[in-house]
């Protein structure tokens, strides 16, 4: 039996970090005790249905900076009061405050990394505040070697790899080419994500009189960046072939009417908007950054770009729709490769393994 496990995460946004700290919480608390500590005023606390239905108990915190006295006490009186013998921190920011909230009390000390950093924090003092830390996790083998690059890893820590896993749809009515093609687009509106890239690798399409729309799902978080998209849109003949969505519920309703997943963003770990796509048989097309060269590494039928350019992805784009019902049949066995790598089974049984 593993003890009481306090899954953490600190952010306020609705991104990749703050669903996968949710999901991960809900895998593990059929068969743990799971507390979860989350910022006030956050996506995750705001969103009641993200533990309706689980034994999680919920606590929230309030503090200002990433070193916080107000953050040090709370997280430390949980941890004391509910008698918590294991940490899983989805973050970085706030690892100051955590060290001196688990200072002492014999903590098992997770920390899982799903996105790329690129500063080295092997300087005298982030390798204080990383010092009790006993398990480093990325969420795939990229993830696994950039913390090994740039994280301070104590002797007697170890680093491994866990894939994220989605609960995916077993049966899936796969769509059938109707003689226009759907691309969708799933992320946070926000400057390095890819939308204003999709949007200028679609004039190919319309150049070349290929019939076609494009979605946009997710939350605006940039005003500015979706005041500049929206002022490119203005500029060009397809305007009324884009949509942006916005958050929704119904991500899965969109993706099963959809073709192409196209998803041009830089600096992912695994991401779950990607493996959603490959569970409904679409056809993702991605730059090759991070971990992206993994799903082909695993076998998936993906197209990545050879550079990180609209050159690049314009041409992959247009040779995708032009043999789109070719595609859309190799497409199809990503569904079932993606339910055996991407069992929730799987993940959840890899992390107890880590749990004292």
């Amino acid at each position: 039996m593993k003890q009481k496990t306090a899954v953490i995460c600190l952010s306020r946004v609705n991104g990749g970090m703050e669903l996968a700290s949710v999901k991960l919480a809900r895998i593990l608390s059929t068969e743990v005790e799971i507390e979860f500590i989350a910022r006030d005023k956050s996506y995750i606390l705001e969103k009641k249905e993200h533990f309706e239905g689980y034994k999680i108990k919920v606590h929230k915190v309030c503090f200002s900076g990433n070193l916080s006295l107000s953050l040090i006490k709370s997280v430390r009186d949980i941890l004391i009061k509910n008698s918590i013998k294991n940490v899983i921190f989805l973050g970085a920011s706030e690892m100051k405050s955590l060290y001196f909230a688990t200072l002492g009390l014999n903590i098992n000390f997770i920390i899982r990394q799903g996105s790329k950093k690129t500063t080295s924090k092997k300087d005298f003092f982030h390798k204080l505040f990383y010092s009790n830390v006993n398990y480093f996790v990325g969420n795939c083998e990229y993830m696994k070697q950039n913390i090994i690059d740039i994280l301070p890893i104590p002797k007697k820590a170890k680093v491994t790899r866990i894939y994220s896993s989605l609960k995916l749809d077993k049966e899936v009515s796969f769509k059938e080419y109707d003689g226009k093609i759907d691309l969708v687009h799933v992320g946070r509106v926000h400057p390095g994500k890819g939308q204003l890239e999709a949007i200028k690798a679609c004039a190919i399409l319309y150049k070349n009189s290929i019939n076609f729309n494009i979605k946009f799902l997710g939350d605006i978080q940039d005003e500015n960046y979706y005041k500049n998209i929206q002022k490119y849109l203005e500029t060009i003949k397809y305007k009324e072939k884009i949509e942006f969505v916005g958050y929704t519920n119904e991500v899965k309703r969109y993706l099963q009417k959809s073709d192409i997943f196209i998803f041009p963003s830089l600096g992912e770990g695994m991401s779950n908007a990607i493996i959603e796509s490959l569970g409904f048989g679409l056809i993702p097309i991605i730059y090759n950054d991070t971990s992206s060269p993994e799903f082909k590494d695993l076998g998936f039928h993906i197209h990545l770009t050879k550079e990180n350019s609209l050159k690049e992805l314009e041409k992959i784009v247009l040779n995708v729709a032009q043999n789109i019902k070719e595609e859309k049949e190799k497409a199809k066995e990503n569904h079932k490769k993606a339910l055996e790598i991407f069992a929730p089974s799987r993940e959840q049984k890899e992390y107890l393994e880590l749990l004292v």
